[in-house]
């Protein structure tokens, strides 16, 4: 029933840049007779039992994309798979783009495409076979079942979480905070690590989780979210901020309850402090642990090497 709009000041000068700072909650209906939903929508007729491809004729609407996919206003599907397909060849490899379309609403006028960005796809992990045995579940300090990522990694020897008994969900603001600055020394020390915490990582919503932002966790090697119902939030596995993460190869994992998921805090919390803080704690292994991420299963194993 609801849906977020951009909301533009005085473009460029006073755009926000916090993560919703720009989107307003607006009733759907309000929207119905605005060009753009007009524009990509077709109509349902209730006497004829049938969708008509036209967002300008009355009754409820369906968005269709029906007159750029079929009545071709303007060749969006050829014009993504020349831009795709000249992507992958310059940067050697797969590649995912974002783009806008600016429909004209005048006769006369011409409709814009813009592409804004792309970003190179991690393809050569994708190849290598990994494998999560039983003996290495046996031994892991940390499994899941629901992990995104494909690969094995042996580069970490930092952990970073957020301590179970002292979190605070009034306090994930602070929190965020805390992360940056411990990052901000793990990264000039060129030292990636798996970072860990209850909800959902880089949320806007800060009761559904840390609302950290890309340059409070650059250094991550890895990320565990754990749902153990502290905050009630389903998995981040949909948003912009998440596929950033994935998009750079940084394994992600969630630990949900009720599953064949576990982490031991109890192993984490044995290990010295490097640096603590109310809210978090970070430990440093004398050597990397291995991460095997199998991407065909789902599964994640982390085991101190």
């Amino acid at each position: 029933r609801y849906f977020y709009a951009l909301r533009i000041r005085n473009y460029p000068d006073q755009l926000d840049v916090g993560r919703e700072s720009n989107l307003e909650r607006r009733d759907i209906d309000d929207a119905e007779d605005e060009p753009s939903v007009r524009a990509l929508s077709s109509t349902y007729d209730p006497h004829e039992n049938r969708l008509r491809d036209s967002g300008y004729l009355s009754g409820p609407k369906v968005l269709t994309f029906a007159s750029i996919l079929k009545q071709r206003r303007i060749p969006l599907p050829e014009i993504l798979c020349s831009l795709l397909d000249l992507s992958r060849r310059g940067m050697g490899g797969p590649v995912e783009i974002e783009f806008a379309v600016n429909l004209a609403e005048r006769k006369g006028e011409k409709n814009k495409f813009y592409f804004l960005q792309l970003r190179p796809m991690n393809a050569a992990e994708a190849n290598r076979d990994v494998q999560v045995t039983q003996a290495e579940t046996d031994r892991a300090f940390c499994y899941s079942i629901h992990a995104l990522g494909h690969g094995r990694k042996a580069d970490m020897a930092d952990i970073v979480y957020v301590k179970p008994d002292d979190f605070d969900p009034s306090a994930t603001v602070r929190i965020a905070e805390e992360i940056g600055k411990i990052n901000a020394g793990l990264v000039r020390e060129e030292r990636p690590y798996l970072l860990i915490g209850p909800g959902r990582w880089g949320s806007a919503d800060r009761w559904l989780g840390i609302p950290v932002r890309w340059a409070d966790i650059s250094g991550v090697g890895a990320m565990i979210e754990v749902r153990d119902g502290k905050l009630r939030a389903d998995a981040s596995q949909g948003s912009h901020f998440f596929q950033k993460i994935t998009g750079r190869g940084i394994h992600y994992a969630t630990l949900e309850p009720e599953t064949a998921d576990f982490i031991k805090w109890g192993w984490l919390d044995a290990h010295p402090s490097v640096q603590e803080t109310p809210f978090l704690r970070h430990i440093r292994l004398k050597t990397p642990f291995v991460l095997k991420n199998d991407g065909s299963t789902s599964q994640c194993v982390m085991v101190e090497s």
